[in-house]
């Protein structure tokens, strides 16, 4: 039983140190090399586990970090360079702080669609259906109407960046340049996405970048074969999905699975790991999930 558990931003240090403990106890926590010899090697794994971090939130920084260091445990950060470089925020970060109902009716009148069917959706759900040129055009709109002020950067800095690539624990790899949905995009597009984030971090710390992550990551809804083959033609030998599984040699390396955690108690916890992929299965039982969500809106509606 060998898995990637996968984390984002995370606001307590206690639970990050219970849910590391609850996994050291259990798995043999292992380097991002490990699993990269266990595919092309033929290295032997047994119930070994890899953490990964997306996105580069602050917190990784100031909680996730220095956790990781106390307790020597590697783990891998999936980045984009435009962002850590201009001290901005992701699309998503954005988000957060805007009214859905006032949202949707902008996209209702943009795109001419009956507000009432944009209504059981989340606006995650349908920003997610769009290009990312199309996010930051309603994110920008919704801006200027509602006279909403910048938010406060939420991610690190190329400095600290550096800072962690030197101290060795803690790998660094590439998650695209503005965390689009990959499918939703054009073929140029795509392909500059991931290849302009993988030589940006290689310039930034001079030194080859093997390791990307797809952002969001459902195999053949949020990236296909065509990313697959973009990443080939790169330096990266490794790339992550979020499919809920086990990691094993029957896998694409270009499509490791990975489970995610962010919260909940012990409990939760040690469930969710002995459940695995059952976890959803059960979670989900009599509501959609967001990929069955996703996929329901995107038969309504045709944003190109």
């Amino acid at each position: 039983m060998n898995k990637v558990i996968n984390f984002h931003d995370i606001r307590s240090v206690n639970w990050f140190k219970q849910t590391l403990n609850i996994l050291k106890n259990k798995f043999n926590l292992v380097d991002i090399k490990e699993i990269e010899k266990f595919y092309y090697n033929g290295k032997n794994l047994k119930n070994s586990c890899h953490l990964t971090i997306d996105d580069g939130d602050k917190t990784f920084y100031d909680i996730i970090y220095p956790v990781l260091k106390k307790m020597n445990i590697p783990a891998t950060l999936f980045v984009s360079p435009k962002i850590c470089s201009e001290l901005s925020n992701f699309w998503f970060q954005e988000i957060r702080v805007i009214d859905p109902d006032k949202m949707k009716k902008i996209i209702s009148e943009d795109y001419k669609i009956d507000l009432n069917i944009l209504q059981p959706y989340s606006i995650f759900e349908i920003f997610k259906n769009l290009k990312i040129s199309q996010i930051w055009a309603l994110i920008g709109r919704y801006k200027s109407l509602h006279n909403l002020l910048p938010i406060e950067n939420q991610n690190m800095s190329i400095e600290q960046l550096k800072e962690i690539d030197r101290y060795g624990l803690v790998t660094i790899g590439a998650h695209t340049m503005n965390h689009p949905i990959l499918a939703n995009e054009s073929d140029e597009t795509s392909e500059q996405e991931i290849v302009d984030s993988i030589r940006g971090l290689e310039n930034i710390l001079a030194h080859e970048v093997n390791y990307f992550a797809y952002p969001n990551g459902t195999p053949n809804l949020d990236f296909s074969l065509r990313e697959i083959e973009i990443l080939k033609n790169t330096n990266c030998s490794l790339a992550f999905s979020v499919e809920k599984k086990d990691f094993k040699l029957t896998d694409n390396p270009f499509s490791i699975p990975r489970y995610g955690l962010t919260t909940g108690s012990k409990y939760f916890i040690k469930a969710k790991i002995l459940l695995g992929k059952n976890w959803d299965l059960i979670k989900n039982i009599g509501s959609k999930d967001e990929v069955s969500l996703r996929l329901e809106l995107k038969k309504k509606i045709n944003f190109n």
